[in-house]
């Protein structure tokens, strides 16, 4: 366990895994194209000791592979043991408890003394609609009914000295228009250089009132630290390295211009609106703080990680409580629009069926739902792509939903009048079969080597030289 990031970056730099670059960069998309080639080269973390303009260094790709975000909870590498691991946390949450002092809160800022400037923020790609100083922020909200705590991560971008414009997911959105019904403005933290435990919980797509720092607790194998905000009646992890507090007016006369931005689908999405804005009302830090975001965008990237092992976790813990048999393993892939799910096997006609359905039901923004049986591994696309070629016929094993499920309001291939809303987008969703099983007749033998030869061959492979 790791009491907070800097630990965790210890710990990467002695295993060579953090790598500091002491020179000068620009925010201005000299960050952002070097984090390109970082991913596209599978290299380390990096800490961009000067930015140009900024007070503060900025952490990049601190979860940019398997292995790392592995190491953040103390979990097997592996994608299944990794998975296993996420999951038990999910099924076993540990509430978090409060301090009376905290690290985050050695600085305080107000009124005049808030300045956004100097804290690094990239204008990351070419055609982004400002400097995003929100990509790994994770902004915590409270609904006013019932108390219940929501972490996610949503973007921000600067558009004034002490206010961002933030573009508000399913979730924050829900408790968004709770307050702005009784036209009381929504109290809102962002909190930046978190322990890499409450990253990984705040990607996960949990249910309405789960609490992600509940599930951090559990991942990272003790009680997240919270402590009060200092302007807003809110609880923050007390050993982040930043924290914005603020308010987002209900009005939307108060709102500011916001996006686009090169989102994680690959594209600019967001078009430049009027949305949400947070005013901020205070900034707490640590000495020396450390900032932390990713550059979004095609992968590889930090993001495909982080959503690729939390949002499959946390779909197959749902298929599991829906009381669906059999499931395996499940796999978020192709920025989480594609759903590989294995079964151990089939116990009845129609359990493949029963799987689509499932999923359906659930609320992801998922558009292709593909079922394999037990010997093909969710994790290695190679296998899958040969289901998907020898087990499907389409006219017997592909289901068509209609176009009345939840779609993603950063879907390039959604029509533009429904593509900009939370609320209203909406997508069509495609459903695989692609197991041997109930199918009318037996299937032909798949080709193997023999289990006891290939046994023998792994003993002896240093024999033959081919390492």
């Amino acid at each position: 366990m790791f009491a907070d990031l800097r630990s965790f970056l210890d710990s990467l730099e002695t295993r060579g895994q953090l790598k500091r670059v002491a020179k000068q960069v620009d925010w201005d998309l000299e960050i952002g194209t070097v984090m390109h080639e970082v991913h596209q080269r599978r290299g380390p973390a990096v800490l961009f000791e000067r930015v140009k303009d900024a007070d503060f260094p900025l952490l990049c790709g601190a979860l940019g592979s398997m292995e790392r975000y592995a190491m953040a909870i103390n979990a097997p590498s592996d994608p299944s043991g990794l998975q296993a691991h996420v999951l038990h946390a999910y099924q076993h949450p540990l509430p978090p408890v409060t301090v009376d002092r905290a690290p985050c809160q050695e600085h305080v800022l107000q009124g005049g003394d808030i300045d956004l400037g100097r804290f690094p923020s990239p204008f990351w790609h070419p055609l982004d609609g400002g400097r995003f100083i929100g990509t790994l922020g994770v902004v915590i909200t409270e609904d006013p009914d019932t108390g219940l705590r929501n972490a996610a991560l949503y973007r921000e971008q600067v558009v004034g000295k002490d206010k961002t414009g933030i573009l508000l997911g399913r979730h924050g959105s829900v408790v968004f228009q709770k307050y702005q019904a009784r036209g009381k403005p929504m109290p809102v933290a962002t909190c930046f250089g978190v322990d890499q435990a409450v990253l990984a919980s705040a990607v996960m797509p949990l249910n309405y009132g789960e609490d992600e720092l509940a599930l951090a607790g559990a991942l990272r194998g003790a009680p997240m630290e919270l402590v009060q905000a200092k302007t807003v009646d809110l609880r923050v992890p007390a050993a982040a390295e930043i924290v914005f507090e603020g308010w987002i007016s209900p009005d939307p006369g108060d709102w500011c211009e916001e996006g686009p931005f090169g989102e994680y689908t690959g594209y600019y999405g967001g078009e430049r609106a009027k949305r949400t804005t947070v005013q901020l009302s205070a900034i707490t830090h640590r000495d020396r703080p450390i900032m932390q975001g990713t550059l979004e965008g095609p992968a590889p990237n930090e993001s495909d990680v982080l959503v690729s092992v939390g949002v499959s976790a946390a779909f197959k813990a749902n298929l599991i409580k829906m009381g669906v048999p059999g499931i395996k393993d499940v796999w978020f892939r192709g920025r989480s629009f594609i759903a590989v799910i294995s079964l151990e096997r089939q116990y009845y006609s129609g359990h493949t069926r029963q799987v689509i359905d499932a999923a359906l039901a659930t609320n992801y923004g998922f558009k292709w739902i593909i079922v394999v049986d037990a010997d093909i591994d969710v994790f290695d696309w190679e296998q899958v792509d040969w289901a998907l070629s020898t087990r499907v016929q389409p006219h017997r094993d592909i289901v068509m939903a209609d176009s009345y499920h939840r779609g993603s309001s950063l879907d390039p291939s959604i029509e533009p009048a429904l593509r900009p809303s939370v609320i209203n987008n909406r997508s069509s969703k495609i459903g695989i079969d692609a197991t041997t099983q109930y199918k009318g007749f037996d299937w032909p033998a798949a080709v193997r080597p023999d289990e006891a030869m290939l046994r023998q061959v792994r003993e002896r492979w240093h024999e033959y030289g081919l390492e």
